[in-house]
């Protein structure tokens, strides 16, 4: 299920203690590193990206009107959300449904909030005719709605 992977390792990276050897340091990057090439990262970071883009754009709000730079609300806005969804889609590319380790992190992450996340994304490249994202974003729908009923 989760090859090459020892849960109780990478938690052990925030106990606070520092390894006492190189090699035990060069261990824990390696650990880190794994971590950010699995599916459980990529869906996880996906769902959370789209779920808080709003918080997103209202910081990019916020920024830039202290700038008083007179930029429109609607094009700074327009920018958050490509930054959101194009970063988001680095992480939900890497996702095949066919493939059993990324069935089991959408099994892991399947809720209503991953549905809308993709069906928010669907919208996003659809208005942008982006359609083989489309495609591939429906392909992981279909199967949370899968895992739903």
């Amino acid at each position: 299920m989760y090859r090459g992977m020892d849960v109780n390792k990478i938690f052990n990276l925030f106990n606070g203690d520092e390894p006492e050897s190189l090699r035990e340091k060069a261990q824990q990057v390696d650990i880190a590193l794994d971590y950010k090439n699995h599916p459980l990262f990529w869906v996880g970071m996906f769902k959370k990206l789209i779920q808080n883009h709003q918080v997103f754009n209202d910081q990019l709000l916020k920024f830039f009107e202290k700038l008083d730079e007179g930029l429109s609300t609607v094009d700074i806005d327009k920018a958050g959300e490509y930054v959101v969804f194009n970063r988001a889609w680095e992480y939900i590319q890497k996702v095949n449904p066919d493939n059993l380790v990324a069935q089991e992190a959408l099994f892991r992450f399947a809720d209503i909030h991953l549905k809308v996340a993709l069906e928010l994304s669907i919208n996003y490249f659809q208005e942008y005719e982006e359609y083989e994202k489309c495609s591939h974003l429906k392909k992981n729908l279909e199967f949370i709605k899968l895992l739903l009923t």
